[in-house]
């Protein structure tokens, strides 16, 4: 694992409190949403001193690193690929190559800078050009052709159970969805 930071710490402790069966058994029953107020929204309001973007766009991805471990979702992350950062990509960049159908580039938004995103976004396309296949996960609603997620608990439990449902459709789920079974 990278090196330490209070939000990566401040959210396995969290993780830790709340308990590998606790956490599975909420996957189980796809209560994603009070997950996410379980885990998320204390977490972000524990940790201090670091910009608002920076922090939401780091727990989100790192809490998402951490469920899809847990739910057996295939992905890749923090990785560039033809000389572009990707924070995220299920499956593989090898199924980018394939048939960009088959795969999802997630990026979560750490900077305000409008334009800055936006550019992001540009790079990202010339890997994706479905729209509906990049996914944004923010702190804000953002007007844009993407698929947009905002980290508050309804539209991160639509997130999480979108990549479920893609994972499925695919067809590249595992014999289970869990990792344990409760």
């Amino acid at each position: 694992m990278s090196e330490s930071s209070p939000i990566k710490d401040a959210l396995y402790a969290k993780i830790d409190g709340i308990g590998q069966e606790q956490i599975h058994q909420l996957l189980l029953n796809n209560k994603f949403s009070e997950l996410f107020e379980r885990i998320y929204e204390p977490v972000i309001h524990s940790v201090q001193d670091i910009d608002e973007y920076e922090k939401h766009g780091t727990l989100a991805e790192s809490l998402t690193h951490y469920l899809f471990t847990e739910m057996l979702i295939p992905s890749q992350r923090k990785i560039t690929f033809e000389s572009i950062e990707l924070d995220m990509i299920i499956p593989n960049t090898t199924e980018l190559q394939k048939d960009s159908q088959n795969t999802i580039i997630i990026f979560f938004v750490k900077i305000s800078n409008m334009e800055q995103v936006k550019q992001k976004i540009q790079d990202l396309k010339k890997l994706q050009k479905d729209d509906s296949k990049i996914w944004i996960i923010s702190k804000d609603h953002i007007e844009i052709p993407q698929s947009t997620y905002i980290t508050e608990k309804e539209s991160f439990g639509k997130f999480l159970k979108d990549a479920q449902n893609f994972i499925k459709t695919k067809k590249m789920n595992k014999l289970n969805i869990f990792k344990t079974k409760v």
